[in-house]
């Protein structure tokens, strides 16, 4: 849906009517392409993994979420000419694609099993970006970040591939809940820059994994164990390179629905400069069914499957963007 503000939006509120925990889950999801590009090569998905369609920068429509829990993700695309808006949508619907053959269509019983399908669907999204790159002389070198979460059984799982972000708000407070695949974070954990540092450096949007590259992917897995009241927001770093983590967490705050909060964080970002494609998409865990527990809830943030020894920094980097392998 396009309002007058040159916003696509999707918003609505389900239920999950499964055995398994049911939850009652109130979502949105909204891009905007910026004011300075004109294309607008970010993409989003929500998908009920049940075989129907899933919703990528779709308008409104009914979506209801059953075992297969809910599948919600942001992709930013990169690349010359519309190469970046083919590689986040392709990268997302290969995705949402692999879990419904992988997941959604098969019995459920161990979390690893879900787990072992994000992880092989990321690979295969990667892989079809990468054919479509090498099939289209147009196309050569586009990729895209992932930040893919399911909700199931009272926990949210995620991969992530790249620096679109996944945040926790719980009980006022804004949590951090990925950590950005970029050349400034690896420089910032080997001391070389510090965090300040990092946010305002010129290669600060250089990453270094990306769907559609030629090397082994380092796909991120983690497993969030959810509360009442929480609300997670996936977004692209047009939006949180933009807002300060503290205006992101006033907005949350306010209590208002997640469509109206998503619009105050794109307006945010477009006040302060607009300079990249916006996207996000808000979940709202109200359901009874999850936990509400007295005093400070810590977060239950685990990854089951840490990434493997990597390569060296510079070697990995320069493989990623033209350089070839070491």
């Amino acid at each position: 849906m396009m309002n007058g503000k040159g916003l696509q939006y999707v918003t609505a509120t389900e239920p999950h009517p499964g055995p398994l925990q049911p939850m009652l889950l109130e979502f949105a999801a909204i891009t905007h392409p910026g004011k300075v590009r004109k294309n607008n090569e970010d993409a989003y998905l929500l998908s009920a993994l049940d075989g129907e369609e899933p919703i990528i920068n779709g308008p409104a429509q009914s979506l209801t979420v059953g075992d297969s829990g809910l599948l919600v993700a942001v992709a930013d695309g990169m690349g010359g000419a519309a190469a970046g808006e083919v590689a986040s949508r392709e990268g997302l619907a290969a995705v949402s694609l692999f879990l419904f053959g992988h997941w959604g269509c098969s019995p459920r019983a161990m979390e690893a099993e879900l787990l072992r399908a994000m992880e092989t669907a990321v690979e295969k999204a990667s892989d079809a970006v990468l054919r479509y790159s090498d099939d289209d002389r147009t196309a050569r070198g586009m990729g895209s970040t992932l930040t893919a979460a399911v909700i199931w059984n009272g926990c949210a799982y995620l991969a992530q591939i790249g620096d679109s972000r996944a945040y926790l708000l719980r009980q006022g407070t804004l949590h951090q809940i990925t950590v950005d695949q970029t050349l400034v974070n690896e420089l910032v954990a080997q001391g070389t820059l510090t965090r300040e540092q990092a946010r305002t450096h010129p290669q600060r949007n250089m990453i270094t994994q990306a769907l559609g590259s030629p090397q082994p992917l380092q796909v991120v897995l983690s497993r969030l164990t959810l509360c009442r009241g929480d609300r997670l927001l996936c977004c692209s770093d047009g939006m949180h390179g933009e807002v300060p983590d503290s205006i992101i967490q006033d907005v949350l705050n306010k209590g208002l629905s997640p469509k109206r909060s998503l619009e105050l964080l794109v307006d945010e970002a477009l006040a302060h400069g607009g300079r990249d494609n916006i996207t996000g998409v808000l979940l709202s865990l109200n359901d009874p069914c999850l936990p509400l527990l007295p005093g400070r809830i810590a977060l239950d943030l685990v990854h089951p499957e840490p990434p493997a020894p990597s390569r060296g920094l510079w070697e990995r980097f320069r493989s990623l963007f033209g350089g070839g392998a070491p």
